[in-house]
């Protein structure tokens, strides 16, 4: 009964926390200051999260997550899905084009506006913070009380997709689906947070810190 409610309290504090800073702090045109106090709530929420929440809470550790030991699979595991996520994402892009919607790339116009600071903080919060929120503890947590890891994939899945919505627009949300089902499907087999940091890590890098200054 412990075990079950204080899952739900951490999944409500993580998502209900990820949809609220969305509406509230980050508008439909942000500015970077609205995107840096975003980050900055974040990170506070993780390590309330990490710190506090499952080792006093709910009495685990960091394993409980994913934070296993790193294997070095995980690594090329993390290549390999990227480079697969990255051929479906130019795919999709094609399609969403052809069909009148923007693709996730139209998005590297606004970021090119912002400071290298504020780039290199939305690189490590989708490398780890999102990491841990959604797949680690989503998953490990929705999966205790579904009792089926594909569901808590799901629910993961859903739940990453959705909260890009309102700041991404439509068309770049569905690109995001299809790398969060990547990232979901990496967690599911390995059951290990790393190899989704690397792949995850590897997009971000170029979205946030190669295009922008590229461009």
């Amino acid at each position: 009964m412990i075990m079950k409610w204080s899952s739900w309290g951490g999944i409500v504090v993580v998502l209900g926390s990820e949809f609220l800073i969305r509406s509230i702090f980050l508008p439909k045109h942000a500015n970077e200051i609205h995107v840096r106090n975003a980050i900055i709530i974040e990170w506070l929420i993780l390590f309330l999260l990490l710190l506090f929440w499952i080792p006093r809470v709910e009495k685990k550790s960091l394993e409980s997550i994913g934070f296993g030991r790193f294997k070095w699979r995980h690594l090329w595991m993390g290549i390999l899905v990227f480079a697969l996520a990255t051929v479906a994402l130019i795919i999709s892009g094609i399609v969403l084009e052809a069909n009148g919607l923007e693709p996730i790339r139209s998005l590297q116009s606004v970021l090119k506006t912002y400071s290298f600071f504020t780039l290199f903080g939305l690189f490590l919060t989708g490398t780890t913070l999102e990491e841990i929120f959604y797949r680690g503890y989503l998953i490990e947590r929705s999966g205790v009380l579904l009792g089926r890891r594909w569901l808590a994939g799901l629910v993961s899945w859903i739940a990453f997709t959705l909260v890009h919505l309102k700041f991404f627009g439509l068309g770049p949300t569905i690109d995001v689906s299809i790398l969060s089902a990547a990232l979901v499907l990496l967690y599911l087999k390995e059951k290990s947070i790393w190899p989704c940091i690397v792949a995850h890590g590897i997009n971000n890098v170029l979205s946030y810190l190669v295009f922008p200054i590229l461009m």
